[in-house]
C-alpha cells in the first residue's frame, strides 16, 4: 500500500457534446453546489462550498475559492459540437508533516536513549495517535476531492439534459 498516492493531485477529463461557447455559457448561469471561478478565456477553478478539513481546521482558503478542497479546469474544443474538460485537484502533501513529526518524535528517543520508560511510552502513543489522525485525514481529503467532482460532474449531466 503506498500511504501517499492519494496524495497526490487526481486528473479527470470529461466530453461533453457542446462546443465551447455554449459549455462556457452553461457553467457561467445557473445553481451550483460548489464555487466556480473563471481564471482565463478557457480556464477555470471550482472548489467547495465548505470542507470539513480546511474551513474547520485551518484557515487555508486561497484567492477566488471557498475552501482548500479545489480543482483547475480546462476547456479543449474537439471539433463544432464535442468539448473536452480537462480536471486537476491540487496535490496535498501537508499531511505529511504530521506523520513524520511523530517519526522524528521515535529516533530522537531512540537515539539519546533518555532511558525514561514514561517518556518512551508517551513518544510511542503520540506516534500511534500520528498515524491514526494521518490515515483519518488523508481518507477525509479523498473523499472530499471525490465529492468535488462529483458534484461538477452531477451538474453538467443535468444542465445537458
Amino acid at each position: 500500500m503506498n500511504m501517499f498516492k492519494d496524495l497526490a493531485s487526481r486528473n479527470e477529463e470529461i466530453l461533453i457534446d457542446l462546443n465551447t461557447k455554449e459549455l462556457k455559457n452553461m457553467l457561467a448561469t445557473g445553481d451550483k453546489d460548489f464555487h466556480f471561478k473563471w481564471q482565463s478565456e478557457n480556464g477555470f477553478i471550482i472548489s467547495l462550498n465548505f470542507s470539513f478539513g480546511s474551513n474547520v481546521l485551518f484557515d487555508a482558503n486561497y484567492p477566488k475559492t471557498k475552501s482548500d478542497i479545489i480543482a483547475e479546469g480546462k476547456i479543449i474544443e474537439l471539433n463544432d459540437s464535442e468539448s473536452k474538460i480537462i480536471l486537476r485537484t491540487k496535490s496535498k502533501y501537508w499531511p505529511i508533516v504530521i506523520l513524520f513529526l511523530s517519526i522524528l518524535m521515535l529516533i530522537v528517543e531512540w537515539s539519546f536513549d533518555l532511558g525514561i520508560p514514561f517518556l518512551f511510552s508517551l513518544i510511542s502513543l503520540i506516534s500511534l495517535i500520528s498515524l491514526v489522525f494521518y490515515i483519518i485525514l488523508v481518507n477525509i481529503l479523498k473523499s472530499e476531492d471525490r465529492r468535488l467532482l462529483n458534484r461538477f460532474k452531477f451538474y453538467l449531466n443535468n444542465s445537458i439534459e
